[in-house]
């Protein structure tokens, strides 16, 4: 059975004892009721909670300790039932999510470790279990592929504070010649977007705060040359627009129209932080809101054709005007 009944407080006690006994060093009941200020009886009733539930090799010892306890089994550890069933649930759970995330920093030890807790439920609980995690599933689209190894020497670097450098893909016109060019970065965060994996900091040829897919680096390595991150950088600014991030570049109001099916599509999801919507006695929706991205709202916007009218900023309704322009010229509409 998995743990529905002890306390949070009765909890970390038992998980405490067990690291006292795995220490070696022979706790004794005195001394563990004087450490967690209760009883010798509720010290007792642990120990066999540990013993008879948790199936503990859980012995007392006359001799070498004086009076304490220990495991006769060196290599015992606390079974997977000692986790409740929303936990366990909550496990599998994430195991699905990170399987859907490529280039997850220590994919394969998380793995590792739902397939050991695996192996230590009871079956029948186990199967009762994995029917309700079957319930649930994550549909990741649009999944950026990525180097495990980027990720981890990008972690790795951050930790240490040094500089990274790497040759940077930049995306052009020009698909018969190989665009990329030297990249020196000092990371300052490292984050999961929309499925991607990103890293936040400064570039140094350009002395600009930018946000950089790890998919698009190669020959990554890292410097000697070491870096503080700079008091003013929070994550929680950077990802505000939900349009991208936002580092340092100017923010737009903007104000869209949208009519027909898209008025009550765009209505049923909040699309930014920011946003504003209202209703208009035709039916109509008008949205307002704040961001630094109007390259990603352009691209938002091509999904509603014949469904919105920018109102405001001129920006980015040249923005919209020219991309549609060339999506006609490519396919030789008229």
């Amino acid at each position: 059975m998995l743990l529905e009944s002890l306390n949070k407080t009765a909890l970390r006690r038992i998980l405490e004892i067990d690291q006292l006994v795995r220490s070696g060093t022979g706790p004794t009941t005195e001394g563990l009721a004087e450490r967690f200020c209760v009883t010798e009886r509720t010290i007792y009733r642990d120990l066999a909670y540990l013993r008879d539930q948790l199936n503990a090799p859980l012995a007392y010892d006359r001799g070498e300790y004086h009076g304490g306890y220990l495991y006769t089994d060196a290599t015992f550890v606390l079974p997977a039932n000692f986790l409740r069933r929303a936990e366990m649930v909550g496990v599998l759970l994430a195991g699905k999510l990170a399987a859907q995330s490529p280039g997850q920093p220590r994919g394969a030890a998380f793995a590792g470790l739902i397939e050991r807790l695996r192996n230590l439920v009871d079956s029948q609980e186990l199967s009762v279990i994995e029917n309700e995690v079957a319930a649930f599933d994550y549909a990741a689209r649009r999944v950026w592929r990525v180097d495990p190894r980027i990720v981890e020497a990008a972690g790795h670097a951050l930790r240490r504070r040094r500089q990274v450098r790497a040759d940077l893909f930049v995306p052009g016109d020009d698909l018969d010649r190989a665009n990329w060019r030297p990249f020196t970065f000092e990371i300052y965060n490292i984050c999961n977007l929309n499925n991607a994996w990103y890293i936040l900091g400064r570039e140094v040829e350009s002395d600009e705060r930018k946000a950089v897919p790890l998919a698009r680096l190669k020959g990554f390595r890292e410097l000697s040359k070491r870096y503080s991150v700079p008091a003013d950088f929070n994550l929680s600014d950077a990802l505000s627009d939900a349009f991208g991030f936002r580092l340092n570049e100017p923010e737009h109001r903007v104000q869209l129209h949208f009519h027909g099916r898209a008025a009550h599509l765009v209505a049923e999801r909040e699309w930014h932080p920011s946003q504003r919507i209202a209703f208009q006695p035709d039916g109509s929706l008008r949205l307002v809101l704040r961001t630094t991205n109007l390259e990603e709202l352009a691209r938002w916007l091509a999904g509603f054709p014949g469904e919105v009218r920018i109102e405001r900023p001129e920006e980015l309704r040249r923005l919209v005007c020219a991309n549609a322009r060339k999506l006609l010229d490519d396919n030789e509409c008229q």
